[in-house]
């Protein structure tokens, strides 16, 4: 029987699938054990870091309230001769400025 080298074309899947663009990775199926214990502490790690950006959160929150009540209270009581009630002012309006737009930030997510 002769050949017709003529009429097929070789193909060199190595030359047209480029590396670097796919990923094969061939394993078996995970047991219900394995995927129940995966999930578990997947569902841990999400919940302390959930948990540590909460506490981080309380924690700056309160440092911005303890200097917003300081400057409003430098503002009212202090005395103007000193330049603190304008200092007051001014760290005010920044933590005001700040809050507008962390508030403003969030929706264009």
């Amino acid at each position: 029987m002769a050949e017709r080298t003529g009429d097929l074309h070789q193909v060199d899947l190595g030359k047209m699938l480029d590396p670097k663009k796919f990923d094969i990775d061939l394993k078996t199926p995970e047991k219900p054990e394995e995927l129940q214990s995966r999930l578990r502490r997947e569902e841990a790690e999400d919940a302390h870091k959930h948990r540590i950006s909460l506490y981080l959160h309380l924690f700056i929150m309160a440092i911005v309230a303890v200097a917003l009540l300081t400057s409003i209270y430098l503002v009212v009581a202090g005395d103007p001769k000193t330049g603190l009630p304008d200092k007051a002012q001014a760290t005010i309006t920044a933590i005001v400025a700040a809050g507008l737009g962390y508030i403003t930030g969030k929706g264009s997510k």
